[in-house]
């Protein structure tokens, strides 16, 4: 087949799941001070029109890591609002079609973590991004990197009309490796660069990372932060 496609950002991851892409500074401006966004909606709608999706034709793509991302978030269930987010960066990737199939490794610097703004500490972000860098969370010291390996890609009934295909692949985190499964908009820009959109949750502990969760510690009270981690990315990609 030949892939139509329609991550992410991994992040990415970003994805109920959690991950915001984050809107301009004038918008944020007229939802401060209540004004209209008709104008900018109209606009924006009209860009979005003009992003052409076309088919993925065959060959090698090279990952264009200053554009892509992968996106994540974590929460703690029993605090109202309690939400922490951020991206990871991705350092280099491919992919590669041909005829019905695609494979391709996505490679993640964990040096990369980032927290975005906490609502509920606000000021402490650069705490909490040291704290998950530590050895109770990714270990970024021991395990600088984490790794995606597509093993299939799954055409959708609709995918020649919605860029929808289902991924399957090995993520590798803390050197341990497990499957996952998860949908994804992959296509063709209009400058001919292929891109994915993807997003999921995976359940952190399966990678070692159990800090905090309510499946191995008792006693945690509102502190409990949930197992599962938000992942959504967006990768683009130049044709080589």
């Amino acid at each position: 087949m030949k892939l139509i496609l329609g991550i992410g950002a991994l992040l990415i991851l970003a994805g109920g799941v959690y991950f915001v892409m984050m809107g301009s500074d004038k918008k944020t401006e007229e939802m401060a001070t209540g004004e209209t966004s008709t104008t900018t909606m109209a606009t924006n709608e009209t860009e979005m029109a003009k992003v052409e999706k076309v088919v993925v034709t065959d060959g090698a793509y090279t990952v264009v890591a200053t554009e892509s991302v992968v996106n994540w978030s974590g929460k703690k269930p029993l605090l109202e609002g309690y939400t922490n987010n951020g991206t990871l960066g991705v350092t280099e990737g491919t992919i590669t079609v041909l005829g019905d199939t695609a494979t391709g490794e996505f490679v993640i610097d964990m040096n990369t973590l980032d927290v975005g703004l906490t609502a509920k500490k606000p000021g402490q972000e650069g705490k909490l991004e040291e704290h998950l860098k530590g050895e109770r969370w990714f270990n970024v010291e021991a395990y600088p990197n984490a790794g995606f390996k597509i093993t299939s890609v799954t055409e959708r009934a609709d995918s020649a009309t919605t860029f929808a295909y289902d991924i399957t692949g090995d993520l590798t985190m803390k050197d341990q490796t497990h499957e996952v499964t998860f949908p994804a908009t992959i296509y063709t820009n209009a400058e001919g660069q292929l891109v994915a959109e993807a997003s999921t949750e995976i359940d952190r502990t399966k990678w070692g990372i159990t800090a905090g969760s309510g499946s191995f510690f008792d006693d945690l009270a509102d502190n409990v932060i949930d197992d599962m981690i938000a992942l959504s990315f967006v990768l683009v990609a130049e044709k080589n």
